[in-house]
């Protein structure tokens, strides 16, 4: 997560603004419901983390696909991309303001992977950001988890409440593991 205090022409302001993505080429591939839905869940983590509360949080979405062409195998990649993230946003109350399409993700024979890029915007004050690094020495790590549901995805519940722990340690170090895993994010 980036985040930025707003510049202001005179004066001071402790306003900042926060902006994190989500993706993982990897899930998409194997399935682009669960790569949308999980590039929802990551863009909104890595806000909660940086001390922003998720309840403020708007999503922009940035897609590439392959060219469709006349395959129905091809028409459902986008449809089911777009059905996870519309499932994450209902399930966590949060909006897409807008996002940018494209299917121009071939060339040749070659095609991307389905792609929705998940990125979360808000804004807030300069006192409520939370960095990663650890504050000091000798400090317990804890690892939260959201419960999986039998689709293999963060049941709603579950993931707000892992919010509302992290939201709830300010001012020491949350980080949000990805893809690397959390041997990478100690």
């Amino acid at each position: 997560c980036m985040v930025h205090r707003v510049s202001v022409e005179k004066g001071h302001t402790d306003d900042c603004s926060y902006m994190a993505w989500g993706y993982d080429p990897y899930i998409s591939e194997k399935s682009p419901y669960h790569g949308a839905y999980l590039a929802v869940v990551e863009s909104v983590s890595k806000m909660v983390a940086a001390g922003a509360k998720f309840e403020d949080v708007y999503l922009s979405f940035q897609e590439y696909f392959e060219r469709l062409r006349t395959e129905p195998k091809r028409w459902g990649k986008p449809l089911a991309a777009l059905l996870g993230a519309f499932k994450a946003q209902m399930n966590l109350g949060i909006g897409s303001i807008g996002g940018k399409d494209s299917m121009s993700g071939s060339f040749e024979k070659l095609d991307v992977p389905p792609t929705l890029v998940s990125f979360a915007v808000t804004t807030g004050k300069v006192d409520e950001v939370v960095s990663g690094e650890f504050k000091a020495a000798g400090r317990r790590v804890a690892w939260l988890r959201p419960v999986l549901g039998e689709d293999g995805l963060p049941t709603a519940e579950s993931l707000k409440d892992c919010f509302d722990q992290v939201y709830a340690c300010k001012k020491t170090a949350v980080y949000t593991p990805t893809r690397t895993g959390v041997a990478d994010a100690v």
